[in-house]
């Protein structure tokens, strides 16, 4: 099994298994012992998580008392679910019902266990089907669930690397038997480097994965927090009658969308029998929301005046960070999510310097890929920046990136 030497400081170094270590793990490590400028304030944006905050009064069901003394309720409450209805046919035209022809919901406790969960569905339906050795096929930077998830199911991981070309070109360039692909993760609009995957390549993949029996799960986390225009869903790109979502399931979340990772509230939508599949997992072995996060979550789910408000605060920071590091070479503003995945020479190198220099806590980008064929990780030589503070604060982060990044200018 591959390993990996970690820096710890003045202890010198530890190995541990790639597999089983995370990013943030890894930057723990590799800031151990570095010592901080004396009288500065530390800024972290290598984590993900939005300081902008929806009105309190969405999140009033968090304090009511007595639903702390009940049993969540299995599958979600009716309102929550009425609330993914509205939210579906706003967003994505989805008429009617959501749980109609071939498709169906089910509430999830945030992204990670519904990823999960579906890679593990996807593995076992290919293992019924004949396949014994599944593949899932994985983007390349990628939210490390993907690959955890992919390695608890003992399927094989492909990592794809994001192609000009499109994911459907490149899947059919993996010379692989695509007979056995269980799973095939697209993540839409992309983290860490905040791209969109077009209408006719999304089309591409559903024919191919639909050839080979695959599960194409579609996390779009990150869809409302676009900047300019909005991205093409799959839940639009796929549309071809009652049965246009076989085969497909997409994963939402308020993480993103309404900037509340603790309320671990989202739904997966899509193909009936792998939502069905997901459902009775989760509502016997998964968690269920309490009666108060599903009431806050309908809240969140109904109102998308507070999802402008967060976009308008997110593209403040990217107006922040084309000021600031607009002469930085290779930068360049993301088409949605509130990421900048910059070009360095060295992002490990690079990102001790930041964190020693001007206190700036920042992801090195390698932490995020993982090696090709050819033995080439797409993060290496990128950081991962996020700009998920109050614009007071990302500004002082913004300038002490260019001081450190172009210190002659």
């Amino acid at each position: 099994m591959p390993v990996l030497k970690l820096a710890t400081g003045d202890a010198g170094s530890v190995r541990v298994d790639v597999e089983t270590v995370g990013a943030f793990t890894r930057l723990r490590y590799l800031l151990s012992g570095v010592e901080l400028p004396l009288g500065v304030e530390p800024i972290d944006s290598a984590l993900g998580e939005s300081r902008f905050h929806p009105p309190e009064h969405l999140l009033a069901g968090l304090h009511s008392r007595h639903y702390w003394y009940r049993y969540p309720p299995l599958g979600g409450t009716s309102p929550l679910k009425t609330a993914y209805q509205g939210w579906l046919q706003r967003r994505f035209g989805v008429s009617g019902d959501a749980a109609v022809g071939d498709a169906d919901c089910e509430p999830t406790p945030g992204s990670k266990q519904a990823v999960a969960g579906l890679i593990q569905i996807a593995v076992g339906r290919a293992r019924a089907r004949g396949v014994d050795h599944p593949i899932v096929v994985i983007p390349n930077p990628y939210y490390p669930t993907y690959l955890s998830a992919t390695l608890f199911s003992g399927a094989q991981p492909v990592f794809l690397p994001r192609s000009t070309q499109g994911v459907a070109a490149s899947l059919s360039g993996i010379g692989r038997d695509l007979s056995d692909v269980a799973a095939v993760i697209v993540c839409s609009p992309s983290n860490p480097e905040g791209v969109c995957t077009p209408p006719d390549d999304y089309r591409e993949l559903v024919l191919l994965t639909r050839q080979v029996g695959a599960l194409l799960v579609v996390d779009e986390c990150y869809i409302d927090l676009f900047l300019d225009h909005s991205p093409t869903s799959i839940i639009r790109a796929a549309h071809q009658g009652p049965r246009h979502l076989q085969g497909i399931v997409v994963v939402h979340t308020l993480s993103k969308r309404s900037g509340v990772p603790g309320l671990r509230s989202g739904f997966v939508y899509g193909d009936r029998g792998a939502v069905g599949e997901y459902a009775r997992f989760n509502r016997s072995c998964g968690v269920s929301a309490s009666f108060g996060a599903c009431e806050a979550a309908a809240s969140l789910w109904s109102d998308d005046l507070h999802v402008e408000a967060h976009r308008a605060a997110i593209r403040e920071n990217w107006r922040l960070a084309d000021h600031y590091l607009k002469d930085v070479p290779g930068y360049r503003r993301a088409e949605a999510g509130f990421f900048v995945w910059l070009p360095v020479e060295d992002d490990e190198a690079q990102s001790v310097r930041l964190w020693s220099s001007v206190a700036v806590k920042v992801m090195p980008g390698r932490y995020l890929a993982s090696p090709d064929l050819q033995g080439q990780n797409p993060g290496e030589g990128y950081l991962r920046i996020a700009l998920v503070h109050t614009p007071d604060i990302m500004r002082t982060a913004l300038a002490r990136l260019r001081r450190c990044l172009m210190p002659h200018t």
